[in-house]
C-alpha cells in the first residue's frame, strides 16, 4: 500500500471515529446510563437466576435508598462545579447524633439530626465560598472535623437498647408492603425534583456549573446559591446516616467512610457531568439504581469483595470519561 492510500485511509478512520463521538456525545448521558443499567441487569440474571428474587430486590432496594439521598446532595455540588467530600463524616456523625438524641428527645431526635446536618453544609458552604479555596479541600478538611466530632460524642459505637426500637419503626417498618426507607428516599428525592426545577435556587444552579463567570454578570448571587447546594448536600448525607444507623441498628464515626466515593459515583455513573452544568435529579436516581444493582450482582454471582473495587473503578473510569466536558478545562491535571 502506498504512502498515499495509507494517509487517506488514515484520514478516513479518523473522520470516521470524529463522528462516531460525536454522535455519541449527542445524546443524552441519562439515555446511556439507562442502557447501561439494562445491560448489567441482563448479565447478571443470566448469570445467576436467584438475582431476581423478592429477598435480593429488597437487598437492592435498601442499598438504593441509602445511596440515593446520600447522591441527591452530592450531585447538587458536583452541578455547581464543586464537590464534597464531607459526606461521609456527616453520614457518621448524624448516625451516632440521631441514636443519642433519641435517649433523651424520642422522635424529635429525627428533626435534631436533620438540622445538625443541615448545619454541617451550611459550615461547608460558609468556608467555600468566604475563604475561596477549592471545595475539594474545604470539605476534605471538614469531613475530618466531622469525624473528630462523632469521636468526641461517641469513642465507641453505639447500639440502640431494645426499648427504644418501637422509635427505629419510621425507617424499618413498611406500608403497604412498602419500606419505609424507599418511601423516603423517594420523598427526598421529589423534594430535591421539585427544589432544583421549580426554584430559582435550583435553577441557578445549572448556571453557575456552565459559566460561573457569565452567571455572576448576569446578576445571579453565586455564593448564596452554593451554599444553598451545600446545605441540600448535608441535609441528603444526614438522611443517608438516619438511614443506615435504623437498619444496622447502630451508629459509628466509620459508617461514612465507604460512602464519600460511592456518592460521587452515583452522580458520574448516572451521567451528571463532573465539571458541572450538566446532569439532575433522575440522572441520580438511574445511578444510584446502577451502582446498587452492581455492587448487589457481584456478590451474588460470587466476585471477591476485594475484587469488586477493580470493577466499580473501571465503571466510574468509564463514566467519567463519557460524561467529562473538555471543551471546560484547557488542561487536564
Amino acid at each position: 500500500m502506498g504512502k498515499n492510500n495509507r494517509r487517506n485511509l488514515k484520514s478516513i478512520m479518523a473522520k470516521g471515529e470524529r463522528e462516531l463521538t460525536g454522535y455519541i456525545r449527542r445524546i443524552p448521558a441519562i439515555y446511556i446510563s439507562l442502557l447501561l443499567l439494562f445491560i448489567i441487569i441482563v448479565v447478571f440474571v443470566s448469570i445467576n437466576r436467584s438475582f431476581l428474587s423478592v429477598y435480593n430486590l429488597k437487598t437492592i432496594g435498601n442499598l438504593t435508598s441509602i445511596l440515593l439521598t446520600v447522591g441527591l446532595g452530592q450531585g447538587l455540588v458536583i452541578m455547581t462545579g464543586g464537590i464534597d467530600l464531607s459526606v461521609g463524616g456527616i453520614i457518621s456523625l448524624i448516625s451516632v447524633v440521631y441514636l443519642l438524641g433519641l435517649k433523651t428527645f424520642g422522635y424529635l431526635s429525627f428533626f435534631i439530626a436533620l438540622i445538625a446536618a443541615c448545619g454541617a453544609g451550611f459550615l461547608n458552604g460558609i468556608i467555600y465560598t468566604k475563604a475561596k479555596i477549592p471545595s475539594f479541600v474545604c470539605t476534605l478538611g471538614t469531613g475530618g472535623i466531622f469525624v473528630s466530632i462523632t469521636y468526641l460524642l461517641s469513642e465507641a459505637p453505639i447500639s440502640v437498647p431494645p426499648r427504644h426500637f418501637h422509635y427505629l419503626d419510621v425507617v424499618n417498618g413498611s406500608a403497604l408492603g412498602i419500606e419505609n426507607g424507599w418511601l423516603i428516599a423517594l420523598l427526598v428525592t421529589g423534594c430535591y425534583f421539585i427544589l432544583q426545577k421549580y426554584t430559582y435556587m435550583g435553577r441557578t444552579i445549572y448556571s453557575i456549573g456552565s459559566n460561573e463567570r457569565m452567571s455572576w454578570m448576569s446578576g445571579i448571587d453565586v455564593r448564596r446559591s452554593k451554599v444553598y447546594a451545600f446545605i441540600l448536600s448535608g441535609l441528603g448525607a444526614g438522611v443517608s446516616g438516619i438511614i443506615l444507623a435504623s437498619n444496622l441498628y447502630s451508629g459509628s464515626a466509620i459508617f461514612g467512610d465507604l460512602y464519600v466515593l460511592e456518592s460521587i459515583a452515583v452522580v458520574v455513573v448516572g451521567g451528571t457531568a463532573i465539571t458541572g452544568g450538566a446532569g439532575g435529579i433522575l440522572n441520580t436516581v438511574v445511578g444510584a439504581l446502577i451502582m446498587s444493582v452492581f455492587k448487589n450482582g457481584m456478590t451474588v454471582i460470587g466476585i471477591d469483595v476485594y475484587a469488586q473495587q477493580t470493577f466499580l473503578g473501571v465503571l466510574i473510569i468509564i463514566a467519567v470519561a463519557i460524561t467529562f466536558d473538555r471543551s471546560k478545562v484547557m488542561v487536564v491535571k
